[in-house]
């Protein structure tokens, strides 16, 4: 070979060298960029997984309040069923009440009425 053959052939040969250098620092920088990226993946997933966690264990708290506050209005129904019982029927006293009350007048008046014309009453001077 000749010295200008040599040359051309360090040439390409020195060229390839830069060219595989910059692929190694491009592989380099996407396999860096990959592990950033997957250890962001991992970082929101077990963001993610704690989240879940706390929304299932709100959960499970809120069923133990439900389950809890279900017992309390089932113990509490009797109680409130008779209150609205007592009302009804104080309620029905009420009117019952008035009806008396009125029947009372209304016969006291029938009955002075029937005094007044029907007995006669004469006081001693």
């Amino acid at each position: 070979m000749s010295g200008d053959d040599t040359a051309s052939v360090n040439t390409a040969l020195l060229q390839m060298a830069a060219k595989i250098g910059g692929l190694e620092s491009t592989v380099s920088t996407l396999l860096q960029t990959w592990q950033r990226m997957e250890e962001k993946a991992s970082e929101g997933r077990k963001d993610l997984h704690q989240k879940v966690e706390a929304l299932r264990a709100e959960v499970t708290t809120m069923g133990a309040q439900i389950s809890t506050a279900t017992k309390d209005i089932a113990e509490m129904k009797p109680t409130v069923q008779a209150v609205q019982n007592v009302r009804v029927q104080a309620h029905g006293v009420r009117n019952v009440s008035r009806w008396i009350y009125w029947a009372a007048v209304a016969l006291s008046g029938g009955v002075v009425w029937i005094v007044n014309n029907f007995v006669d009453i004469h006081f001693k001077h």
